[in-house]
């Protein structure tokens, strides 16, 4: 999210208490609710006036707790850019509702249920000091007992896919599949992490293979669906969303469905583009025909600075998305202070198609950057971190901050880390300057106190699935506790 914040910032904040709840996906995704209820198979929960129930399955724990809330009093100079929604989360507004990647444990099929197979036996033969034995693989795979075969690469997928491995999922998954290629459930589990790593063409086609072997399952016309709607084909998505309806109506299905609709009603006439990192959506203007020649431009020129910085590049192509304001927020139904969105698709507000301006390009940089942590942390990346490293590359400093944050961490007032993983789509515009802010903050203290090598490690634990607070621990040697600390004294020395 690219913030909006006051410059010379002069906060504020007195700070009340808000419940929430954060309920923490076994993919590493962190929802931020307001209400958390759970069912004998789901987890039901809500965020503002909007409800939502995902798999009790792809959840690993719910943490319940509080959140901040506070009041803020700013400079004459008002606001110098409005936030761009992005990043890994949840809410009705917000990165993914819900159907971008960071949120693909909801659609995740029911396991297989394979006769005659002890799972619990393959799988402590499988997963050996916190990996997965190919040699174990092979050996099974020996036997020549499909079934055993099946479950046995569907457990090493399974297994990958939770500790961050997508590549190695998509490979075991490839093998189980080819062990039982008349299993639906398996198919769909196959489309699914094929979506995860951008290989959306064989996930339509894996998909479309599940549902001629279960015609009238809601799980096969779901995944189908996801695998229409990330291909760019809307009309084909919410065909097959509605067929799941039909058959078993779902929260998460009306989720996917309403947002598809909204697209396709504002999108139907929309022009297209593309470049070789990227695809373009836009409505077309005559005046205005050099206008995505010079966008694509700059955001292939903004990718090989990615590249190069981070060296790492996502696998897919990035679909950008213009849109007049009133169609921005008709389509993402984003919170009135948000100036674009990333839930998989780079959505931006554009007020003319004049030339790429300087706000633009940053936003666009922002956003791309959003792109990049969420392939290469599969998702994984704290938000506060996430929107951190997306503002250094538009590029923004937290000098003009410092002073205010420093009065807010000398008096124990800062927003704590820990609840600035999730989600800031819940926040008020008070509440999100200062989140904002204080990740900017944060990010920059860690790079200049630890150095671009500890962002970079960081990055990769998170990728490998440990949990935020634990890669900050492995790099610096402290906790959230004590990095506060040092970030507070930090921004007092500014």
């Amino acid at each position: 999210m690219r913030q909006f914040i006051c410059s010379a910032l002069l906060i504020a904040f007195m700070l009340g208490i808000a419940h929430a709840d954060s309920i923490h996906l076994k993919n590493g995704t962190i929802i931020s609710a307001d209400k958390t209820t759970e069912k004998a198979d789901q987890v039901e929960y809500s965020i503002g006036a909007t409800h939502y129930s995902i798999p009790k399955s792809s959840v690993s724990s719910i943490e319940h707790g509080t959140t901040f809330g506070f009041s803020v009093g700013t400079s004459k100079s008002g606001l110098i850019a409005p936030p761009v929604v992005s990043g890994p989360s949840v809410s009705p507004a917000g990165s993914r509702p819900l159907v971008t990647h960071s949120q693909l444990a909801t659609a995740l099929p029911p396991a297989p249920q394979l006769r005659g197979v002890d799972t619990e036996a393959l799988h402590a033969q499988i997963i050996s000091f916190g990996k997965v034995s190919d040699r174990a693989l092979y050996d099974i795979q020996s036997e020549g007992n499909t079934s055993r075969t099946s479950a046995a690469y569907f457990i090493a997928a399974e297994y990958s896919y939770q500790h961050g491995d997508g590549e190695a999922a998509r490979r075991y998954m490839r093998s189980c599949v080819e062990s039982m290629p008349e299993q639906p459930a398996l198919l769909e589990w196959y489309s699914v992490l094929l979506l995860d790593g951008g290989q959306y063409q064989e996930a339509v086609v894996q998909a479309e293979r599940a549902l001629e072997k279960a015609p009238h399952s809601a799980d096969a016309f779901q995944t189908v669906g996801l695998a229409y709607y990330d291909s760019g084909r809307l009309t084909d998505a919410i065909e097959n969303w509605k067929r799941a309806q039909e058959i078993k109506p779902s929260p998460a299905i009306a989720n996917y469905l309403a947002k598809a609709e909204r697209e396709a009603a504002v999108e139907q006439r929309f022009n297209e583009r593309d470049s070789k990192h990227f695809v373009l959506r836009y409505e077309g203007r005559e005046a205005a025909f050099r206008f995505p020649s010079e966008l694509l431009s700059t955001l292939d020129r903004q990718y090989g600075e990615l590249q190069r910085e981070l060296g790492f590049s996502p696998d897919s192509t990035v679909t950008v998305i213009l849109y007049t304001q009133q169609q921005f927020f008709d389509v993402t139904q984003a919170p009135s202070w948000a100036g674009a969105l990333n839930d998989g698709k780079l959505r931006i507000p554009v007020r003319d198609l004049a030339g790429v301006t300087p706000e633009l390009e940053s936003v666009l940089k922002h956003e791309l950057t959003h792109s990049f942590i969420y392939a290469l942390t599969h998702g994984r990346c704290p938000t506060w971190l996430n929107e951190g490293l997306a503002q250094m590359e538009e590029p923004r400093t937290s000098s003009m901050y410092a002073a205010s944050l420093a009065q807010l961490f000398s008096n124990n007032q800062q927003a704590p880390l820990r609840v600035l993983e999730g989600s800031f789509i819940r926040f008020t515009p008070a509440q999100a300057q200062l989140a904002y802010a204080e990740s900017l903050a944060a990010t920059e203290y860690l790079r200049s106190t630890y150095g671009t090598n500890a962002l970079r490690k960081m990055l990769e634990l998170l990728s490998d699935g440990e949990a935020p607070e634990a890669a900050l621990t492995k790099v610096t040697n402290n906790n959230y506790a004590r990095f506060e600390t040092g970030l507070g004294a930090y921004l007092a020395k500014q």
